[in-house]
């Protein structure tokens, strides 16, 4: 039996080894071998530092960008929005590889490139793992980052919201939402004095959007839905500060004080969504009349079979800062 301790510090050293080796090929073998795979077919980039890869220089060139100041008389964003690419596709051309931590990315430009990749039914591109406070911002069962039967079951639940029948039953509750905050703004400008009234358009995009989402998805006010609309801008702004920061896995379950304001944002989120589905629920119970096409309604409805999906309110933002660049690009015509 003396033995025994022989052997298991033999199995420790070995474990300890192959750790190490482990390591040694993710972050510089794998760099390494790819970086010259890739360079071999005419595909290079900017330089893979350990564990950081390529984000020092974004970080670098996001900073440097936020400095500058748009030229009113062009449209030309890309400096401004994604720096590391405009630089990066004018050294290494239209189609490069980048190091995301330790994660390879390639970006291409071409569109049809792009869509043929995107296209194919074999499974060879597969949607990249994503943070936690990705998974609480869009929820880790949403149609962004599930694929597969997962994706095909939840499109199945939420495609019929936007039939021909039911998008015309929404426009007439988006142009109702629309003239009522066009009457607001006209209640502004005549109020002012000499009629002149300065509008800041990007907020108030955010709150036409939401009221429209809040009519249209929840049978509900804005008013009802205003705290999942900030909470869900809030996590937003949390997400882009730590998107090129180093994921160590298992820092999520720290109370450090950025999990802490992710915690409470999105325990805010659910607790008024759950008031909106409570809400719903009960009238239906009660055989009051409420909204039985929108999102929401078909969601629940699904809900009863397939369990309950998650509801996601990233699209407002999309959308509310797509409708102010729009503005902006038919200012400057």
């Amino acid at each position: 039996m003396d033995y025994l301790p022989a052997i298991g510090i033999i199995a420790s050293i070995i474990f300890l080894i192959s750790k190490i080796l482990q390591i040694c090929r993710i972050l510089l073998w794998r760099p390494y071998a790819l970086t010259k795979h890739f360079k071999k077919q005419g595909i290079v980039g900017p330089p893979c530092s350990i564990l950081y890869g390529s984000l020092h220089e974004v970080k670098k060139l996001n900073m440097a960008a936020r400095q500058t100041v748009l030229d009113t008389n062009s449209h030309d964003i890309t400096p401004r929005i994604v720096p590391h690419y405009h630089k990066w596709s004018s050294l290494y051309g239209e189609t490069f590889l980048y190091w995301f931590g330790m994660q390879p990315r390639i970006c291409i430009s071409d569109p049809e490139l792009a869509k043929q990749i995107l296209s194919n039914k074999f499974g060879f591109y597969v949607k990249p793992s994503s943070r936690p406070s990705v998974q609480t911002l869009v929820g880790n069962k949403g149609l962004v980052l599930i694929s597969g039967l997962d994706w095909v079951k939840h499109r199945r639940i939420i495609n019929p919201a936007f039939s021909l029948d039911k998008l015309k039953v929404m426009v007439k509750r988006m142009t109702a939402c629309t003239i009522s905050k066009l009457d607001e703004w006209n209640n502004q400008v005549v109020a002012a004095e000499d009629h002149c009234h300065s509008i800041e358009m990007n907020g108030e995009f955010k709150e036409l959007t939401a009221d429209i989402i809040a009519h249209t998805a929840f049978g509900s006010s804005y008013a009802q839905g205003l705290e999942v609309f900030e909470a869900q801008q809030e996590l937003q702004k949390y997400c882009a500060a730590t998107h090129t920061d180093i994921f160590i896995p298992g820092s999520q379950y720290l109370p450090t004080p950025l999990n802490l304001q992710i915690w409470k944002l999105d325990k805010k989120v659910k607790t008024s969504l759950k008031s909106i589905i409570e809400s719903r629920l009960n009238s239906k119970a009660t055989g009051s009349s409420c909204e039985v096409d929108d999102l929401l309604g078909l969601m629940l409805e699904a809900s009863e079979s397939d369990g309950k999906p998650k509801l996601n309110l990233l699209f407002w933002l999309l959308t509310a800062t797509s409708l102010s660049s729009f503005l902006l690009l038919l200012t400057s015509i």
